[in-house]
């Protein structure tokens, strides 16, 4: 990434675009209130693990 004043460039390459999945958790933790670590949780099952926040209800996996 270079910066330039306010504005920055970003080139991506490869199979995933980083950059953008940076904006999209970004935007997530905007959007749910910037909620500090204390309120993540990560249940493990042999089934897999799923990361939560606040709830275990309300999971998504890894």
């Amino acid at each position: 990434m270079f910066r330039d004043g306010d504005t920055a460039r970003v080139w991506q390459c490869g199979p995933r675009r980083l950059w953008d999945d940076v904006e999209a958790a970004f935007r997530w933790r905007a959007g749910h209130g910037r909620p500090d670590p204390s309120r993540f949780g990560l249940t493990v099952t042999a089934k897999g693990e799923r990361v939560w926040l606040d709830d275990p209800a309300d999971s998504w996996t890894v």
